[in-house]
């Protein structure tokens, strides 16, 4: 059916055209432009051995054509040249709905001619099909599956209904490459004729061809076939047509259809020899005998149908598309870093499919492993200072989560997974703190000892400022000597700040008299409040009821907590020893050095709890270890470098019993050159100071 058009270097041409080769054969259909068009291609093979196959749309002659050409260099002429020959297949569009791909045809045709020895001549025969040797069907895309892990990566060269401009690199064989393209043509259906290709890019050129077998300056799209194994696959329709074979197979059927019939050559049809009739019967018998056409040999028996693939194959192919699309989504999540998600995906993909997750290890399980540790840690230090302790608990999960995905991923047990748990230990310090702001009282309570089991009465004196803290909260309601506001109070031994406690509140009031306001738990009948703030003239002073013998502890420290109507939490933490007070601590994770100060301050999560302090009578700062009081400077949550290097001075000054070892300074002083404040202080402490300078409760401690 294709008209055919043959032309060599060689000087056995009819005619020169004017691109310097000779038309040796050519069909006698062929318009002449496209005749000269097709010579004009020249023919782009350099080499001596091998073959260059391309096919392309032309437009000549007011019509379109379809060209599938093959190129080579046999030997030298008769000048020393490469003896070059082009031999082009043309195609109406319409023949094409019953042929398999051009690729196909490119390697399934044995008539394709390597030289030309005969004179040059016109070809004939066009009704005849051409011939095509026998083929597997092109789904599912076996070729692509035996050189890449899955038939599904065939989809690689579509996109759509349409093909996708793709480069080739490092491309098997010439004959096994148009078999990948053919398996990817198949795929398009009806526009299987409508993907121009080259399988040598390099001296064709890229121009026209969709997918071309080498590179191409300017184009971004490139396949390295030797790396393609370890590529995630795609995914959708065509991929999973090219992986199962569930797409009409375009292989089999034209090959059948097309099968070329043998060629019947015409005899001779005798001679009259002499006059008589025996002569003239014996003559005719002999043409007969010896003259006579040939029959066709008999059609081979078709081909087989395609093989359906069976439900263990097809499972095995959904198993390799579900573990690629893994692989792809992994790769994104590491771009992302949301390294434990990928990990996760991992594990899964391996649990999924573990031959095939164990073909990829080798290029993707060592990164991940070796940014995993780093990469969590610095994404969940960053989410806990953009969240705060309100996402603590959260992150928290997420951290003891990447603990775990970590060990199963066997993650190297380096610094940088140090790094990772100490950010979880940090997170689970976060998580556990419950802050709400806190007035710190310090006095004396006055006590009644009626013996251990007999009730028992605290009293608390406040001091002028820590009364204004109380009448502060008081005057903040809505209160009025008309109307009193509903509060709820608890009293909890204080045995560090910061802490969470299940006590329960108990209901109150606050109430405006004439001479006091008052802080007041309801009591139960016939029994005293459990909890009296009074605040006015005559009474400054907290009151404690108890059943038993607990309010005869005159060093006791206590949190008075009182919750306001809209849900507002405020806590007075009456401090009867300091010295008993246990600090909570943070870390030193809750501390960080500003890049340009070198000032110490707290990290952005841990900012609420330090600043949730208010000392009656005082103020708060932030001191490193060995510290000297009375401080004349105002407390600070921020310590300034100059701070401890004026502490380290002293204390390298300092002799006697008290004096700190002195390689404990030394090693302080080295971390302070170093730039690391931080570390040369630790461990500080948040402490209360008064307006003498003289240190009070500590409150919380950064080892």
């Amino acid at each position: 059916m294709p008209l055919q058009l043959i032309f060599t270097s060689a000087p056995q041409g009819l005619a020169a055209g004017r691109s310097g080769f000779c038309t040796v054969a050519r069909h006698r259909e062929m318009p002449d432009r496209l005749a000269q068009l097709l010579e004009s291609l020249g023919t782009p093979h350099a080499s001596a051995t091998g073959e260059t196959f391309t096919f392309r749309s032309v437009e000549a002659g007011g019509s379109r054509w379809l060209v599938l050409s093959r190129f080579v260099a046999r030997g030298l002429d008769y000048t020393r040249r490469d003896n070059r020959l082009a031999h082009h297949l043309v195609f109406r569009p319409e023949e094409t709905a019953v042929l398999p791909p051009p690729a196909a045809i490119a390697y399934r045709w044995k008539g394709w001619k390597d030289e030309w020895t005969e004179q040059a001549r016109w070809l004939d025969g066009a009704d005849r099909p051409i011939e095509l040797a026998k083929d597997a069907p092109l789904t599912p895309a076996t070729a692509w599956r035996e050189e890449t892990g899955t038939g599904s990566k065939a989809a690689w060269l579509v996109k759509g209904s349409s093909p996708a401009a793709v480069c080739l690199l490092n491309a098997p064989s010439t004959a096994r490459t148009l078999r990948l393209l053919a398996e990817s043509s198949a795929l398009l259906g009806e526009g299987a004729w409508s993907a121009a290709f080259t399988t040598d890019a390099g001296v064709t050129g890229g121009e026209g061809f969709d997918w071309c077998v080498g590179h191409v300056p300017g184009r971004a799209d490139t396949l390295d076939l030797s790396l393609a194994a370890s590529l995630p696959a795609p995914t959708g329709p065509a991929a999973k047509a090219a992986a199962m074979g569930t797409a009409a197979s375009q292989a089999s059927g034209p090959a059948q259809r097309h099968r070329e019939p043998a060629r019947k050559e015409s005899g001779p049809s005798g001679l009259l020899i002499g006059t008589t009739a025996v002569l003239l019967l014996a003559v005719i018998g002999l043409g007969i005998f010896f003259f006579r056409t040939p029959e066709a040999p008999p059609a081979p028996p078709p081909p087989p149908p395609p093989r359906a693939p069976t439900a263990q194959e097809m499972a095995k192919a959904d198993e390799i598309m579900r573990a690629n699309s893994a692989l792809g989504a992994i790769e994104g999540l590491v771009a992302r870093e949301e390294f434990v998600d990928a990990a996760k995906l991992w594990l899964q993909s391996d649990e999924i499919s573990p031959e095939f997750s164990r073909r990829h290890a080798t290029q993707h399980l060592p990164g991940l492993r070796s940014k995993f540790a780093a990469g969590a840690a610095r994404k969940l230090s960053a989410e806990l200072d953009r969240k705060g302790l309100s996402g603590a608990r959260e992150l928290l999960a997420q951290g003891e989560e990447a603990l775990t995905v970590g060990a199963r991923l066997e993650v190297p047990k380096d610094a940088a997974w140090d790094s990772l748990r100490a950010t979880v230990d940090k997170l689970r310090v976060a998580a556990g703190l419950f802050v709400r702001p806190v007035t710190v009282i310090q006095g004396v309570w006055e006590t009644a000892d009626g013996g251990p089991n007999a009730p028992s009465q605290a009293d608390f004196q406040l001091s002028p400022a820590a009364a204004d803290a109380f009448s502060e909260l008081i005057n903040a309601t809505t209160v009025t000597k008309s109307r009193a506001v509903d509060v709820r109070l608890r009293i909890v031994p204080l045995e560090g700040f910061h802490r969470r406690d299940e006590t329960k509140f108990i209901g109150g009031e606050i109430r405006k008299g004439g001479e006091a306001d008052w802080i007041e738990a309801r009591p139960e009948p016939g029994r005293l409040s459990p909890i009296t703030v009074g605040v006015g003239k005559r009474a400054k002073k907290v009151s404690l009821q108890f059943a038993d013998g607990r309010g005869a502890d005159r060093d006791a420290n206590r949190l008075l907590e009182i919750e306001l109507p809209g849900g507002e939490l405020r806590a007075f933490a009456l401090i009867g020893s300091p010295r008993t007070l246990r600090p909570s601590n943070l870390g030193i994770a809750a501390l960080i050095v500003d890049p340009d100060t070198k000032a110490v301050r707290a990290a952005p999560w841990a900012e609420a709890a330090l600043n949730a302090f208010v000392f009656a009578g005082g103020g708060v700062g932030l001191y490193p270890d060995g510290h000297e009081f009375p401080d004349r400077d105002l407390p600070s949550v921020k310590a300034t470098r100059s701070l401890l290097e004026t502490d380290l001075i002293r204390l390298e000054r300092a002799t006697g019993p008290s004096a700190p070892p002195q390689e404990t300074v030394t090693r302080r002083r080295q971390l302070l050159e170093a730039g690391d404040t931080a570390g040369a202080g630790a461990p500080w402490t948040l402490r209360a100071v008064d307006a003498r300078g003289q240190a009070g409760p500590a409150l919380l401690e950064f080892r």
